[in-house]
């Protein structure tokens, strides 16, 4: 008579006791509940293969006599005794495996009797795994009864083992999650500026060390009470939102973005400004100092070559009564070029005040060009107005606007060579002056709009200055292009908006 099973329901329990799986593998969970199948049906040995999620099933656990089984041994589905229980899903039962003509190619074992091949199955019906379960010649061999109660058997160790697996995984995926959670918050503590993890309630979930070292000043006050509304605008639009935070009881400045997250928060970062921001000013407030020492020197020059043919004038006068009338006209001269002067500089630094109507752009720059005509026919300049698009009317000061294109169609005349051509080009809202003389170098370039600085001898260096500030408060752009010996173009833009 055939030796008993010796398990109860609580041995089945026992199945699930997931205590033995490790941080990294199951292996020892296995070796565990081999043994168990293994002493619960009074066998010799067995071994557990698992898929290996390739197709094949790899030999994960081996007990009694089936340890001299190979570590590398395979069960393919279709091949062998195991592999047909594979793909049939069947559980067999062998005495001796030449009584089977589905199994003819198998070869057997002269140590093993009796074993029960059994097909570990989740619920899905998918086969994951074999159990092996063997006697010794000598012993009595598994009967029928005992192949029912091993596939009952094999039910609840599918279950437990896809359990164990689970369980596996969990903890890698935890270890994996715990790993990453260090690396980020060494990341975030490497970050020079504050950053904070905020979930979609508005709770910070992480911050690195300078977001810490933050928590109960002031100034952190101020940056949380940003957050709310960076926060709501970022997950709307689905882009950072970046703000400005000032903190007047530390005279300390913030740069803040909020980021959001696909989970319904936001990482939000500060980088704070406050030496940054105070070079700035002194930067400026230096360059406003460099800017004045300019305009007094050019002021001062400017004034000195009328004052010195006055005071010549005058010299000449005392000395000789009889020629009054011949200096008295240079003497008026001088002067004129003095107020003349004096108006340039009240012009730009007074504020800019315009006097806008609705107007055609071309009707404005044919009238300047009309003007101009006689100085660009005395140099040899030939002055040519193209009309690429007739533009409706526009807001502008006709008399400003007008001041800047005779300012750039003059200078454009003035650096022409003789026998060559200046092009104005007029469309909607948009003006070009481009001439054909020697060009200029980037770096006089970047001075050009720059108050005092000019190329010519007799100039001020106010023209393109003002040019400047009358287009800007017209909110347009002047734009300048030149390359050495190619010419340059000065290009006028006042309806930006359309642009």
């Amino acid at each position: 008579m055939a030796a008993q099973p010796r398990w109860s329901q609580h041995d089945l329990w026992d199945l699930f006791d997931l205590s033995p799986v490790s941080d990294t593998d199951i292996s020892k969970y296995l070796d565990i509940t081999l043994a168990k199948c293994v002493d619960w049906f009074r066998a010799s040995g067995g071994s557990f293969f698992l898929e290996d999620g390739s197709g094949v099933y790899s030999l994960r656990a081996k007990y009694g006599e089936q340890i001299r089984l190979p570590e590398d041994a395979v069960v393919t589905p279709g091949i062998g005794i195991a592999g047909i229980v594979v793909e049939s899903g069947v559980a067999r039962l062998i005495d001796d495996p030449y009584m089977h003509p589905d199994m003819g190619q198998v070869s057997g074992n002269a140590e093993i009797a009796s074993s029960m091949v059994i097909p570990l199955t989740d619920p899905r019906r998918h086969v994951i795994g074999v159990l092996n379960i063997s006697r010794q010649a000598g012993e009595q061999g598994f009967r029928g009864v005992d192949l029912d109660q091993a596939v009952a058997l094999a039910a609840h160790v599918a279950l437990a083992v896809g359990n164990a697996e689970l369980v596996n995984r969990l903890k890698s995926s935890l270890d994996h999650t715990a790993v990453v959670n260090e690396q980020l918050v060494a990341v975030l503590d490497s970050v020079g500026g504050a950053v904070w993890v905020v979930d979609s309630e508005g709770r910070v979930v992480n911050a690195n060390f300078p977001a810490v070292s933050l928590s109960g000043q002031h100034a952190g006050e101020q940056i949380s009470k940003a957050w709310p509304k960076m926060i709501d605008e970022a997950l709307v639009q689905r882009e950072s939102v970046r703000d400005r935070v000032y903190d007047s009881r530390s005279d300390r400045t913030w740069l803040m973005r909020a980021t959001p997250l696909d989970s319904g928060g936001a990482v939000v970062a500060a980088q704070e400004i406050t030496d940054h921001e105070r070079q700035q000013r002194e930067f400026g407030r230096v360059k406003r100092l460099a800017e004045i020492g300019q305009m007094t020197a050019a002021i001062a020059h400017e004034i000195r070559n009328p004052l010195t043919g006055i005071r010549s004038a005058a010299q000449m006068i005392r000395e000789h009564p009889d020629m009054l009338g011949d200096f008295i006209g240079l003497i008026e001269e001088e002067a004129m070029k003095l107020n003349e002067l004096c108006d340039e500089f009240l012009e730009f630094a007074r504020p800019m005040q315009l006097n806008i109507s609705s107007q055609r752009l071309e009707d404005t720059i044919g009238n300047v060009i009309n003007v101009l005509s006689a100085v660009a026919k005395d140099l040899n300049v030939e002055l040519e107005l193209k009309i690429l698009e007739q533009g409706e009317s526009i807001d502008f000061d006709n008399r400003r606007i007008g001041q800047v294109v005779h300012n750039l169609v003059r200078n454009a005349i003035e650096v022409t060579e003789s026998g060559k051509k200046v092009v104005i080009e007029v469309e909607s809202g948009v003006f070009r002056v481009r001439d054909w003389g020697p060009g200029m170098e980037q770096e006089v370039i970047e001075k050009l709009f720059s108050p005092f600085f000019t190329t010519k001898a007799n100039g001020t260096g106010l023209g393109l200055c003002n040019c400047r500030k009358i287009v800007d408060a017209h909110g347009g752009e002047l734009s300048v292009q030149s390359e050495v010996g190619e010419g340059t173009t000065f290009t006028v833009q006042l309806n930006r908006e359309q642009a």
